[in-house]
C-alpha cells in the first residue's frame, strides 16, 4: 500500500504541469470565447520548449542519472520521450531533407518553438500569406503525425496531442476567424 501511495502521488506530480494547457484552453473555450492565436503560440513555445529540454536530457544523461519526464505516465502508458526517439521525431531527416544524425537533423519540437515565437512575436510584421502559409505547414505535418501517432505507432504522447490541438486551433484561427482589426477595416469600408 506504501508502493502503491507513492505511485499515486507521482501520478498527481507529473499530471499537474501537463494539464495547464489543457485547462487553458478549456478556459478559452467557456462562453464560446476561443482564445487569441498568440495565446495558443505562448502555450505551445512553452510546451514545445519542454519537449527539446526532455530530448536533450534523454541524450546527454548519464547512465546513473536516473531522469523521468513528466509526460511520462506508465499509468496512462504515455511516453513523449519514447515518442520523440522515433524516426518521425526529426521530419527533416525522416523526409529526407537532411542526413540523420547531423548538426541540421533538428527535432521536431525545435522546429515548432520556431514557428510558435513566429506567431507570438513575429507574425504581425509579415504579410498576412506568410501567416497563413506558416499555419498550413505546421497543420499538415499535425496531420501526419497525429496520423502516424493514432496508426502507424500507436504511443500516447501528451505533448504530442497538445501541440496537434493548439496547431489545429492556429490553423483555424488564422484562416477562419476575423480578428477585430479585420472587423474593424470592413466597418470602416
Amino acid at each position: 500500500q506504501q508502493r502503491s501511495l507513492r505511485s499515486d502521488r507521482l501520478l498527481i506530480a507529473q499530471s499537474i504541469p501537463l494539464s495547464v494547457p489543457v485547462v487553458f484552453i478549456s478556459l478559452s473555450f467557456s462562453r464560446l470565447n476561443m482564445p487569441s492565436s498568440q495565446q495558443m503560440a505562448a502555450v505551445g513555445l512553452l510546451v514545445s520548449s519542454y519537449a527539446v529540454y526532455v530530448e536533450y536530457k534523454m541524450k546527454t544523461k548519464s547512465e546513473t542519472e536516473d531522469f523521468v519526464a513528466l509526460c511520462d505516465i506508465e499509468q496512462i502508458s504515455a511516453s513523449c520521450s519514447a515518442v520523440f526517439e522515433l524516426p518521425e521525431g526529426h521530419l527533416l531527416s525522416y523526409f529526407g531533407l537532411v542526413e540523420r544524425h547531423s548538426d541540421f537533423d533538428i527535432p521536431n519540437a525545435l522546429i515548432g518553438c520556431v514557428y510558435y515565437m513566429y506567431m507570438l512575436f513575429f507574425s504581425f510584421y509579415f504579410p498576412p500569406v506568410l501567416t497563413k502559409f506558416a499555419c498550413t505547414m505546421a497543420f499538415i505535418t499535425t496531420v501526419f503525425l497525429a496520423y502516424q501517432l493514432t496508426f502507424v505507432v500507436p504511443e500516447l504522447c501528451l505533448v504530442c496531442w497538445t501541440t496537434h490541438v493548439l496547431n489545429t486551433l492556429l490553423w483555424y484561427n488564422v484562416m477562419f476567424r476575423k480578428t477585430k482589426s479585420r472587423v474593424n477595416k470592413q466597418k470602416t469600408a
